[in-house]
């Protein structure tokens, strides 16, 4: 049962925006190893990202990029089960890998959030966040740490695999993506734009046209998306952003947000300040 947990941090709301990544490796379910590193993302860091994790500019000066560290992370990976707690990991790394132009990683994701909801009934809709399962196990880490991360949800996996009665590989393969994780791409978003690697989703009545307030988002970088995914940075309600409770998109939004993803629900009115700073 070797496997290997993976969690990283960034700098700011790009994910290839990666500042932090940190992993166990796990061989016939014990730790025999892990590591850490500071990576370079060649990019700013926001306020808020700072505010979350506490790595700033002066951490990275110097340290490798991601670019310089993928061979070493790929000879980790090498193909095995990566188990990540979400899909924004995933995400993470593919689009650092596609800001680098290098060649995606080959390896069998396994999201953690997934096994858990499928193993525990009292998490299968709401509650599975990390930072709430690690309360609720009693495991003690350093929230948003990305090493402290992944000590945490391999164990979290290792009770969840205890539980079930079945193995890292049983789970890799009968769990199958979830409906929704791949939202189909409306407009991609101009690369280098402001909100590079952020998607928007749009639902409601607009006061303008969804396809002109697509367009202009895109313009700016964000990646128009027809349904709300874990890839969902922003969720724009039409109207005066009421009512988001009667929409299917403004549900999933929310239970995407109390599983731990930051999707933020804005206004039309908040779109439109947002384009215009």
């Amino acid at each position: 049962m070797n496997y290997i947990v993976l969690d990283l941090e960034t700098a700011n709301p790009d994910c290839a925006s990666i500042c932090q990544i940190g992993i166990v490796l796990v061989e016939n379910g014990e730790t025999v190893g892990t590591v850490s590193y500071l990576i370079d993302p060649e990019d700013r860091f926001d306020h808020w990202n700072i505010k979350v994790h506490g790595i700033r500019p002066e951490h990275v000066a110097g340290r490798p990029t991601f670019a310089d560290l993928l061979p070493e992370i790929a000879g980790l990976i090498g193909g095995r089960i990566v188990v990540t707690h979400g899909s924004f990991d995933r995400i993470a790394i593919t689009k650092a890998c596609q800001k680098y132009n290098l060649p995606l990683l080959e390896a069998r994701w396994l999201d953690n959030q997934t096994v858990v909801r499928r193993t525990w009934p009292q998490f299968s809709r709401r509650g599975y966040s990390l930072g709430n399962l690690a309360a609720h196990f009693d495991i003690a880490f350093q929230h948003h740490d990305a090493l402290e991360d992944a000590i945490a949800t391999a164990e979290i996996f290792r009770r969840a695999l205890t539980e079930s009665g079945r193995t890292a590989s049983e789970w890799a393969s009968g769990v199958s993506r979830q409906p929704g994780s791949a939202a189909p791409i409306l407009v991609q978003g101009v690369s280098g734009g402001p909100f590079s690697g952020r998607t928007i989703v749009f639902t409601g009545r607009m006061q303008v046209a969804r396809k002109e307030a697509a367009r202009r988002a895109a313009e700016l970088g964000f990646t128009v998306a027809g349904a709300v995914s874990p890839a969902t940075t922003h969720l724009c309600v039409g109207g005066n952003g009421t009512g988001t409770a009667m929409s299917s998109k403004g549900r999933e939004a929310e239970r995407l947000r109390s599983g731990g993803h930051q999707v933020s629900i804005i206004t039309e009115d908040e779109f439109w300040q947002l384009l215009s700073r």
